[in-house]
């Protein structure tokens, strides 16, 4: 499944969410290597941040050092925004996201190493094959002392070149098997979809994401994290029952709106907005 077909089931669950429980906000992540869809987390409504880990998950941006290599929280971050915004379902998305993408890096680095160990055991292989041969011509000349006709050549310089060029041979697929595997995904994109834009906080949150990604998790891959969101571009809104506190959901410059259809002709035309890398705004 491709990012646009992903973003299509994403905007259609989401959907289905919605006329369950008659209201809500819903957002889901979708992950891609190389522009093929590998994981997505469950559609997350508001407050599973509190529900699923609260404080101590890795996006609560509750600590002013949080993510990866302790990256700064942006400066217009304060303690408030970060505490009432951390029952968010990006909070809890991202979270997911994260820990999908560190088991997946897990299964990839141990299957780089049963690489390296069938590499090792072909070669243990093939030195004992030709060690054998090797020492049955020993034998054959040792034999040519002795007064029986000696049996003919069993191995020579021609058979050792031959030998020579295919260990050659075969340890340069090895090593290129084991150098497209290391450069694997070459393109991460992860998209944050919702039914409403991310907050202020939620934005800062997607920064210390996106950095994460590329200086933790793929420092060797082009690294893309987008947010695609239905309803306005952006709106002021209000949060918190004691300490008000003005947020803004959504992106007021560089949104782009996005035609999406699916095949049964369903329509949106979400918002969708690169994140851009910490501290650029």
């Amino acid at each position: 499944m491709n990012e646009y077909e992903a973003i299509v089931q994403s905007l259609s669950d989401i959907d289905q969410r919605i006329r369950q429980d008659n209201t809500g906000v819903f957002t889901e992540m979708l992950i891609l290597f190389d522009h093929v869809l590998v994981a997505r987390t469950q559609p997350y409504s508001g407050y599973d941040g509190y529900q699923v880990g609260g404080r101590d998950l890795r996006y609560a941006l509750v600590n002013p050092l949080s993510g990866a290599r302790n990256t700064r929280r942006p400066y217009y971050v304060g303690n408030q925004e970060a505490n009432i915004s951390l029952a968010d379902s990006e909070v809890v998305s991202m979270e997911q996201a994260w820990q999908w993408m560190t088991a997946w890096k897990a299964g990839h680095a141990a299957y780089r190493q049963q690489l390296v160990q069938q590499q090792q055991a072909w070669r243990e292989a093939m030195e004992a094959g030709a060690s054998d041969m090797r020492a049955r011509e020993y034998e054959r000349l040792r034999m040519e002392e002795e007064p029986l006709p000696p049996p003919p050549q069993i191995w020579g310089p021609v058979q050792e070149k031959a030998w020579q060029a295919e260990v050659d041979r075969g340890e340069a697929a090895a090593n290129e098997v084991l150098k497209d595997w290391d450069s694997r995904p070459r393109w991460v994109t992860v998209v944050l979809v919702g039914n409403i834009g991310p907050c202020d906080g939620c934005k800062a949150r997607l920064k210390v994401f996106l950095y994460d990604l590329s200086a933790e998790m793929f420092p060797k891959a082009l690294v893309m994290v987008k947010a695609v969101y239905t309803g306005q571009e952006h709106k002021p809104g209000v949060r918190g029952d004691t300490d008000r506190l003005q947020t803004e959901y959504g992106y007021p410059d560089r949104a782009q709106q996005v035609e999406y259809r699916s095949a049964t002709g369903t329509v949106w035309r979400p918002w969708a907005r690169i994140v851009t890398p910490w501290p650029v705004q």
